[in-house]
């Protein structure tokens, strides 16, 4: 047996002793012999669950969707007893003054948060050259120049346990040297193999590099100064899907931003990563050779720099549809979009879902509210410059203990932010439940 066959049995080994070899094979297709179940009811509880983590003036947590991941114990092989529980990795600054970007937090419960310090990650995992309020003559035309902040963080199958990419907001505040609260929008790419403690510097460049790159930008053009609204394509969050034949696709959702408020709708697009474990067969894709595509008229055929999109989701959400994840249910059988559906600026807004059978279709079901899930909308809620608005439920994050990261059962948690979104965040979760019925 030659060297690279018994690395295959090794990590196949590790995989089935672990339980991670679910976790590994995201998104299989399991249509066959699965209960022919529909939703009856999906609900979360009417009262949030008290958390306790380190929310200091500094820790102005979450600010995107927050990804939950299980500590495996080969990534910390210098820790004896060998850690336990889970990782959150989320979008925060950790310092009042320095720039925002990504943090990792551990729990064993889901309740009791602390720093993952112990477990090598360093404060801050990732941020902007620069804070949001500056602007810097060296790095004004980067793509993050302002804004780096996580929505999703994920373990690259086709590539040794530990790789993982980070999909994530990306924004500039600084058209033509001038910084101003409104935006530019993309969304960001990048890659870790240490398990997410390290990830690539920022890349003087507007298209950065292999490694740290825009990967979705939106048809229209940055913003001049003065800009009254953001622009570009932004609060994305990432799902791995696997098919029957191996090859491993990374889907994005994210949000649309082009100055037309009846525009505002999810949109999806996708990458193809290669085929789970390549790395034993050589036949990697390299990063640099990605190629990333929009969902525009029924197919994935534009180019996510710069190319059109269109909606995924038919009409059954009364507004603009917000903050999308996308899941898949194992005990259903199929995937789901949870998004905040947010008619207006005050008012209610609610979480709503949709399923489908396929990603490679994006055959959306028309989307239906969560019960108790609607909560009042203020704007603007930050009294110092009257901006942002505040909900109880932004930017919704769905997980299920013991499931593989990104798919569900049919009760977990939701975690997401609370209070107002430019300031004084707070890291709320509330238990989810679905009932089914036969079709």
């Amino acid at each position: 047996m030659n060297n690279q066959w018994r690395f295959a049995v090794l990590a196949i080994a590790l995989c089935s002793m672990s339980g991670v070899r679910s976790a590994v094979a995201q998104g299989v297709d399991r249509s066959s012999g699965i209960h022919p179940l529909n939703i009856k009811t999906f609900s979360v509880d009417t009262s949030d669950i008290t958390l306790a983590y380190p929310n200091t003036v500094d820790l102005d947590l979450p600010d995107e969707h927050t990804t939950v991941l299980p500590v495996l114990p080969w990534w910390f092989p210098l820790r004896w007893p060998p850690a336990q529980g889970y990782l959150m990795f989320g979008a925060s600054r950790v310092t009042q003054t320095g720039p925002g970007g990504a943090v990792a937090l551990e729990t064993t419960d889901l309740t009791d948060f602390s720093t993952a310090a112990n477990l090598a990650y360093p404060a801050q995992l990732m941020s902007s050259p620069v804070p949001l309020t500056s602007c810097d003559g060296i790095h004004d035309q980067e793509f993050d120049e302002n804004y780096a902040a996580p929505g999703s963080v994920l373990q690259d199958p086709t590539r040794p346990l530990g790789s993982m990419i980070m999909i994530y907001e990306a924004e500039n505040h600084c058209p033509g040297g001038h910084n101003q609260h409104d935006y530019y929008a993309t969304v960001g790419f990048a890659v870790s193999s240490d398990g997410g403690r390290t990830w690539p510097a920022p890349v003087n460049s507007e298209f950065g590099n292999a490694t740290r790159r825009p990967v979705f930008k939106s048809a229209i053009s940055e913003p001049p100064t003065g800009s009254s609204t953001p622009l570009g394509n932004a609060i994305p969050s990432g799902f791995i899907d696997i098919n029957n034949l191996g090859e491993v696709f990374l889907y994005v959702t994210y949000g649309n931003h082009d100055g037309n408020p009846a525009d505002d709708s999810l949109r999806v697009g996708r990458a193809k990563l290669g085929q789970i474990w390549g790395f034993l067969w050589n036949n990697l894709i390299p990063y640099d050779q990605l190629q990333f595509y929009k969902w525009y008229n029924n197919s994935f055929s534009e180019p996510g720099i710069g190319g059109l999109d269109s909606s995924v989701l038919p009409s059954g959400c009364p507004g603009k549809q917000q903050m999308g994840e996308i899941t898949r249910n194992d005990d259903l059988a199929f995937y789901m979009m949870i998004f905040v559906c947010n008619p207006s600026s005050t008012g209610n807004a609610a979480w709503y879902y949709s399923t489908a059978t396929s990603l490679e279709l994006q055959n959306w079901t028309n989307p239906r509210p969560i019960t108790n899930s609607e909560k009042t909308v203020t704007s603007p809620c930050n009294l110092v410059d009257k901006t942002g608005s505040k909900f109880d439920g932004f930017y919704p994050s769905f997980m299920s203990p013991g499931a593989p990261t990104g798919h569900l059962r049919l009760s977990g948690r939701a975690f997401f932010m609370s209070g107002c979104d430019t300031g004084g965040r707070i890291l709320g979760s509330r238990a989810f439940t679905i009932t089914t019925e036969p079709k």
